[in-house]
């Protein structure tokens, strides 16, 4: 069971535990209901009480409920994230192909169109490395050109990946030439092979300047999802070594189709929510836990709340005034 599964069990988990304790609250609510009934007159005076206090049993039921669900739910997410234990087999695995020839240097990409193609590709990416438990993820960068072959195999330490993406010059390692996009995801799919059934998620990264390849006929049984990034202005090419370079969008949309995955132009737009959830290595955000824990922490505040202070309201304002009432208090 992945993380986010487990976070849906959770839920379901809370949502029971609240229920059963608004059912015990009801219990109590119709036996304290039946024992004052005879006790009303004495209580609240011949009058009987003010309307809004009929709302005071499903108040408490509410609050119950609310506290139950709450409790449970901090109870048990995690206060920190699982250490990282490197001689553990992982179950997932986050395969990059990554685009380095010269024409991800052009400064075409972002909102403004004024950074790199590959810095751009590292802050897209950057949005799956938040989703990665590397407690049991590792990822392997499979750079590409002319030729391919891997610069980061397996890891678990993401500052280490960062460090590949982030302005790492790898063309030079190549042959000058055209960029070689098939034979490098070829090359990168190779690596999977070995890994677990449906372990494995495979981005690819490029511009899609490249000339024609083939790719394998079946993808390794390792490989569940597969992503294709596009960097670069798909309108306004861009000089690099004597030829115009922009974003090639059609060369792209084929190989995602190829490869049976999803195609995204992430020049200007970051990734999309749903597809980042929709990957099998994602798992809840920093940002979708910190919420989860802070409404838990409001609904435990809010039962607890209710609680305190529904007798006090139910002594002060719970009573109707009478004239004889007024005329005790005038004399």
């Amino acid at each position: 069971m992945v993380v986010e599964d487990a976070i849906e069990a959770l839920i379901y988990q809370a949502a029971i535990i609240g229920f059963f304790c608004a059912l015990i609250t009801l219990f109590g609510e119709w036996l304290h209901a039946r024992r004052v009934r005879e006790t009303r007159n004495l209580t609240f005076g011949p009058d009987g009480p003010r309307s809004w206090t009929r709302i005071a049993p499903l108040l408490r039921v509410l609050a119950s409920l609310l506290i139950g669900f709450s409790l449970w739910i901090l109870a048990h997410l995690e206060s920190k994230p699982p250490e990282i234990d490197p001689s553990k087999e992982p179950s997932q695995h986050l395969l990059i192909a990554l685009d380095v020839s010269p024409s991800m240097y052009l400064e075409d990409s972002g909102p403004q169109r004024n950074i790199r193609r590959g810095t751009r590709a590292s802050e897209i990416l950057e949005a799956v490395f938040q989703r990665l438990d590397m407690s049991r993820t590792r990822v392997s960068v499979v750079a590409f050109y002319t030729d391919a072959f891997p610069v980061v195999l397996e890891s678990y330490d993401i500052n280490v990946v960062n460090n590949v993406l982030n302005g790492l010059p790898m063309e030079f390692a190549f042959n000058s030439g055209n960029t070689e996009l098939q034979q490098g995801v070829e090359k990168a799919l190779g690596y999977a092979k070995a890994w677990p059934q449906g372990s494995t998620t495979m981005i690819v990264v490029s511009d899609g300047d490249t000339v024609s390849g083939s790719l394998p006929a079946r993808l390794p049984l390792s490989i569940s999802d597969v992503l294709v990034l596009g960097v670069g202005d798909p309108h306004k090419g861009s000089s690099v070594a004597g030829r115009t370079s922009r974003q090639n969008i059609q060369a792209l949309q084929r190989l995602a189709i190829r490869l049976g995955g999803i195609y995204h132009n992430a020049n200007t737009q970051h990734l999309p929510t749903s597809v980042v959830r929709s990957l099998a290595m994602a798992v809840p955000s920093v940002e979708d836990q910190s919420l989860l824990r802070d409404l838990c922490v409001a609904g435990t505040g809010i039962g607890t709340g209710i609680l305190s202070f529904l007798p006090l309201l139910l002594a002060k304002l719970g009573r109707r005034s009478t004239r004889k009432d007024t005329a005790a208090l005038s004399t």
